[in-house]
């Protein structure tokens, strides 16, 4: 029996678009979530899919017991997950049925249970984490905790249990590099993460190299450039523009505007993490990016002209701390794999567009492109 991939954050933006794609390549796919704010059920709706809730488990405050059944506290709080105390039984029935997805709502910092569930494959795919600057500069702790004692937790287990068997891949981002004021950083560039949670990011690659070096485990690193598209927190940029500029409210951009960035949209993501996955080598890195390198205010203008906006939607707003003025990635790496960029920023945009005016005008619940 082919063994199926672990994906964590599976019920994210782009674990989400990472299932798709596993689904698509003939994958099943075990997914672990701690069902945090930024994750969502829905997201994974259109699969044959079963979402289990280990038994008595609390998780960081973020699930409760109430009135004998696990519920989460927020969006969720009226749909009931599927209880299983036997989680080991669970994965097993999983792999004989004909079902695509098993979800298990628990968070990667649960060493024990990551002992139990990633005894069934050595094929695992890391995403979850926390992922927004601002909130890592407000407060590192869940920071921290998931990117740093989270990754620790799995990649652990992972040795215990594997050795240098199997396959993980730690997709990582490319802020772990700090500014790239001038040309483009290859994957030898040395880490200069300049916010928290750029630093919790780069701890995670420095475990990761420690145990490859110590140990042999099969590590691969993967850093994608800026992605977005549907699914993604509201908290993002992208989503922040296109929801102010529906609302005809003020778009915030931070100080002058003029911090480059470069875009990708996220299935092509997604498709060059999998491509990593089924060709990449042992204890490479590999970076994932585009060409479609902009401004921030660029960008902004781009999308309120794609939605017929007027441009008096812009507010300028105080820059935040440490902002990081460019960013620019070297991909020639993963392009030898036989990946390239399919999806144009225009289209990406049209879709994304498309996406958040029907979540936030037409009330829809849409999440597919």
């Amino acid at each position: 029996m082919r063994k199926p991939i672990i994906v964590t954050g599976g019920l994210g933006f782009l674990g989400s678009w990472v299932v798709d794609e596993a689904i698509k390549r003939g994958y099943k796919v075990i997914v672990i979530d701690a069902l945090t704010y930024a994750a969502n059920p829905e997201y994974l709706k259109d699969h044959k899919i079963r979402i289990l809730q280990p038994e008595d488990r609390i998780l960081w405050g973020k699930i409760v017991l109430r009135d004998g059944n696990i519920k989460p506290l927020w969006e969720f709080k009226e749909q009931n997950f599927e209880r299983c105390k036997d989680i080991e039984g669970a994965i097993r029935d999983f792999l004989e049925s004909e079902l695509e997805v098993l979800v298990i709502i628990d968070s990667v910092e649960d060493h024990e249970m990551m002992l139990r569930i990633l005894k069934f494959s050595p094929y695992i795919i890391h995403l979850a984490a926390e992922t927004h600057v601002d909130k890592s500069i407000e407060s590192a702790w869940d920071f921290v905790r998931s990117e740093i004692i989270g990754f620790y937790s799995i990649i652990e287990a992972f040795r215990r249990i594997w050795g240098k068997e199997g396959f993980f891949v730690l997709v990582s981002t490319d802020e772990v590099l700090g500014e790239i004021m001038e040309g483009e950083a290859d994957e030898s560039y040395p880490l200069k993460p300049r916010n928290p949670y750029a630093a919790a990011k780069a701890s995670q690659e420095h475990f990761a190299q420690s145990y490859i070096n110590t140990y042999g485990t099969p590590i691969t690193i993967v850093r994608p450039t800026n992605a977005f598209g549907p699914r993604q927190h509201d908290e993002k940029f992208v989503p922040t523009i296109i929801r102010n500029a529906l609302m005809g409210t003020p778009i915030p951009v931070y100080g002058n505007g003029k911090q480059r960035r470069v875009w990708i949209y996220a299935e092509d993501v997604a498709r060059g993490i999998m491509e990593v996955f089924e060709k990449g080598e042992k204890f490479e890195i590999y970076h994932i990016g585009s060409d479609y390198e902009l401004e921030n205010i660029e960008l902004v203008k781009m999308i309120l002209r794609m939605m017929g906006k007027s441009e008096d939607l812009i507010s300028f707003v105080k820059d935040r701390p440490g902002h990081d003025r460019r960013y620019r990635l070297a991909y020639n790496k993963i392009l030898k794999l036989g990946w390239r960029v399919e999806t144009t920023l225009e289209e990406g945009l049209k879709a994304t567009i498309e996406y958040y005016t029907k979540k936030y005008v037409s009330g829809g619940s849409s999440v597919r492109r």
